[in-house]
C-alpha cells in the first residue's frame, strides 16, 4: 500500500492511498467465495454458479462492496502511516476506472503559534455569602417542606395559593374548541398567564364564576388566538394554600441540622462551596478568553457545521415544535444558528489550543485516570462500575472520556500557572 499526504489549507489534508494487486485481488476473492456460498441462480445448484455468472449477475454489487471492503481493511493503516488524525469522518473518492485507491480528505487540528500560557492575569470577585442569601436558600427549603391545605371556602385565592380552574374561551359568542380546560392548576403569583387573566383570579371564592376580555398581541406564541379579542369564563373549583414549617430547631432536624444555628451555619457552607465552583469556572473561562482574544485560528468548517448542529438540536429540542408550521420552525432554526455559531466556533478554537498545550506539556489520561473516573461515574449514578465500563467500551466512548480527562488537566495546569487576584 503506497500512501502520500498533500496539504490542502491549514485544517485539510489530504491522503491518497494506492493498494497493490494482491490486495485488492484477496479482497475480491473473498467476496466471491462468500457470493459462490450465497448466490441463487436460476438453473445451477447453489453454490455451482460458475464465477462468470456470479459476475455477470452481481457486478454491481461487487463493485460496490470492494470499494467498501477497500476503505473499511486499509483507512486506519493508511491514516497511521501518514501520521494524520482527523477530527471528523474524511471525506472518501475513489480513483478512476482501472486504478485501486482512493483519497481522503482529512479535516485536522491546524499547526499554530502558541501563544504565552503561563501567567495569565486573572482577576476575579472574592467569594462572599450575605445574610440575606442565607435566608433566601432558607425560605426556599421552607418552600420546599410546605404542607399544602384546602383553605377555608370563604376566603378568596390570594398571592401563593395553588388553584384549579375550569375556563373556556370565546369569540363574538362562540365557544372556542382549542381554548379550554376543565382543570387546569396554577399557583398564584409564579405563572406565566396574561396579568389580566391572573388578576381576575385574586379573590375568587370556591365555585365562584367570573368573565375577562382579553386582546391578545400580534406576538402571542399561540398563533390560534394572537391578534384576537377573547371572552373567558372562569370558574374556581380547588383553591389550596402553602402552610410553611416554623423556622426553628425542629425544622432543622427534619432537613438534617442540628438547630437553627447549625442549619444556618451549613446553609452559608453550601453557598461558599457553589460560589467557589462558579469562581473556578470564571477563572477558566476567563484563562480561555484571554487565549483566543485576537488570535488567528483556523476553524474546519466541517466540524464547526456538525458541533452547530448538535447545539441547535439540542436547543429546539426545549422549544415545542410540534405546533410550529414548516416555516417556523425554519426561522427558528436559522435564529438558533445565528445565536449560537459564533459561540460553537470560539469552543473549538479553545479545544484547538488547549489540545496543542496538552501536546506540548506532555499531559495525558492514562489508563488508572479513566478507570478512576469510571468508578466515579458509577459511584453518582448509583450504577454498577462493569456496567459503566461495558457501556462506554460498547459504545466507543473510552478515547472521548480520555479527551475530557486531558482537557481538565490541561485547564488544572493554566489555572496553577496563572496569576490570579481577587478584586477588592
Amino acid at each position: 500500500m503506497k500512501v502520500e499526504v498533500e496539504n490542502i489549507d491549514k485544517v485539510r489534508k489530504k491522503v491518497a492511498v494506492t493498494l497493490t494487486d494482491e490486495k485488492v485481488h484477496e479482497l475480491e476473492e473473498a467476496i466471491y467465495n462468500e457470493l459462490k456460498k450465497e448466490a441463487r441462480v436460476k438453473g445451477f445448484r447453489p453454490g455451482k454458479v460458475p464465477r462468470s455468472v456470479i459476475t455477470h449477475y452481481y457486478k454491481e454489487y461487487i463493485d460496490d462492496e470492494l470499494k467498501k471492503r477497500i476503505v473499511q481493511t486499509t483507512m486506519v493503516d493508511a491514516l497511521s502511516m501518514a501520521k494524520v488524525e482527523p477530527v471528523t469522518e474524511p471525506f472518501v473518492r475513489f480513483l478512476e476506472e482501472g486504478r485501486y485507491g482512493y483519497t481522503l480528505e482529512c479535516e485536522v487540528v491546524p499547526d499554530i503559534d502558541l501563544p504565552e500560557y503561563k501567567n495569565i492575569p486573572v482577576a476575579i470577585e472574592p467569594v462572599t455569602v450575605s445574610d440575606e442569601e442565607v435566608e433566601n436558600r432558607i425560605e426556599g427549603m421552607r418552600q420546599m417542606h410546605a404542607e399544602i391545605i384546602t383553605k377555608d371556602g370563604a376566603e378568596g385565592a390570594a398571592k401563593g395559593d395553588l388553584v384549579v380552574i375550569k375556563y373556556q374561551g370565546y369569540e363574538n359568542g362562540k365557544p372556542l374548541k382549542d381554548v379550554i380546560a376543565e382543570a387546569y392548576p396554577l399557583e398564584l403569583g409564579t405563572t406565566t398567564l396574561m396579568p389580566e387573566f391572573e388578576n381576575i383570579l385574586y379573590g375568587m371564592k370556591l365555585n365562584e364564576e367570573r368573565e375577562i376580555e382579553i386582546t391578545f398581541p400580534e406576538d402571542y406564541p399561540d398563533k390560534d388566538i394572537a391578534k384576537k379579542t377573547i371572552l373567558f369564563k372562569v370558574l374556581l373549583k380547588e383553591i389550596r394554600e402553602k402552610r410553611l414549617p416554623e423556622l426553628n430547631d425542629e425544622f432543622a432536624k427534619d432537613v438534617g441540622f442540628e438547630n437553627v444555628e447549625d442549619l444556618k451555619n451549613g446553609v452559608r457552607k453550601e453557598l461558599e462551596k457553589e460560589k467557589e465552583k462558579a469562581k473556578n469556572q470564571m477563572i477558566t473561562e476567563k484563562i480561555h478568553q484571554f487565549l483566543i482574544h485576537d488570535r488567528e485560528i483556523p476553524v474546519p468548517k466541517r466540524l464547526l457545521e456538525r458541533r452547530l448542529e448538535m447545539i441547535v438540536d439540542e436547543a429546539k429540542s426545549r422549544f415545542k415544535t410540534d405546533y410550529l408550521t414548516p416555516d417556523e420552525i425554519k426561522r427558528l432554526e436559522e435564529n438558533l444558528r445565528k445565536e449560537f455559531e459564533a459561540r460553537a466556533e470560539q469552543r473549538i478554537k479553545v479545544e484547538i489550543l488547549l489540545s496543542k498545550i496538552a501536546e506540548k506539556e506532555g499531559i495525558k489520561a492514562e489508563d488508572s485516570d479513566v478507570l478512576e473516573r469510571i468508578k466515579k461515574i458509577a459511584e453518582e449514578t448509583k450504577r454498577a462500575y462493569q456496567d459503566i465500563l461495558d457501556f462506554y467500551e460498547r459504545n466507543n466512548l473510552m478515547e472521548k472520556l480520555k479527551d475530557i480527562i486531558v482537557e481538565e488537566k490541561t485547564n488544572a495546569f493554566l489555572k496553577e500557572h496563572a496569576l490570579i487576584k481577587e478584586k477588592t
